[in-house]
């Protein structure tokens, strides 16, 4: 069995790939990776590999993988989708409500006080990200709060992106009391970023992140996240491939889990 994975070097990835390998383990499969580095271009290459060589089934946790390219593979081997929650998508899956996830994220840092909401995040044909995107749009205009695309910054999901991208705000001279970053990795950068120019966290800026990875619990200060179920998501991922393969009913066919908005000392408490 093969998984496609955004980047290894992402812990949120690989904590859900150290799942689904010991499953697959346990169960008489060799699991194989294919990283695509950050580089959604690669996915098309990948798939096209696959369709070349014997395999069992796949596991994709790319947030760029398209419904045409998911409904060809369909057809030909067992796949199952995760952490993405692609639209009008037939395929098995298991992910959280990435829309409903980042508005709680957006409310809490509204309830805060904040007004001045930056958004830093990667490109929107990425469908997570999209969703967080369109959240934090949408709760802008619900709470009567213009939006200013010039605070929505576009850049690569790595700590060096968030620092990129942070600084790119900053040099803008625009006042930001809040960042929401769409990965808890980006958000790490950000935190290094506002640091570096002599910012506080939260009493200058605050900033919240997603994934909940194991850095953002020690970070200082620790990170406001959503916490993803990573260890349900790779173990419910490969048993619905499992079932795939031997043939069996799906009882669940699209899977949401639950989220936990896990509030720390980088946004600050209410008073």
């Amino acid at each position: 069995m093969i998984v496609i994975i955004p980047n290894i070097e992402n812990t949120f990835f690989r904590e859900i790939l150290s799942v689904i390998g010991a499953e697959a383990e346990l169960n008489g499969y060799h699991m194989l990776i294919a990283d695509l580095h950050s580089q959604p271009s690669l996915e098309k290459y990948y798939f096209q590999a696959i369709q070349q060589r014997q395999v069992d089934g796949i596991i994709s946790l790319s947030a760029n993988v398209t419904q045409k390219s998911a409904h060809q593979i369909a057809g030909k081997y067992p796949l199952v989708m995760a952490v993405q929650n692609v639209p009008n998508n037939t395929s098995p899956s298991v992910s959280i409500d990435n829309v409903a996830a980042a508005k709680s994220l957006m409310t809490h840092l509204i309830r805060l006080g904040h007004r001045n909401i930056a958004h830093i995040t990667v490109s929107q044909s990425q469908f997570p990200y999209y969703d967080r995107l369109s959240s934090y749009v949408s709760v802008l205009k619900e709470h009567n709060i213009s939006v200013d695309n010039e605070l929505i910054c576009y850049g690569e999901p790595t700590i060096m992106g968030g620092y990129e991208q942070m600084s790119a705000l900053l040099a803008k001279k625009k006042p930001v009391t809040a960042v929401f970053a769409a990965g808890d990795i980006m958000a790490i950068g950000a935190m290094k970023a506002l640091k570096d120019h002599g910012l506080r966290i939260p009493e200058d800026c605050a900033v919240v992140g997603f994934d909940d990875i194991e850095l953002s619990a020690f970070w200082e200060p620790a990170l406001t996240t959503i916490r993803q179920p990573k260890e349900q998501i790779g173990r419910i991922a490969f048993q619905k491939l499992l079932a795939l393969m031997q043939k069996e009913p799906l009882l669940n066919v699209q899977e949401l889990l639950p989220y936990e908005l896990v509030i720390r000392e980088s946004c600050g408490y209410f008073i």
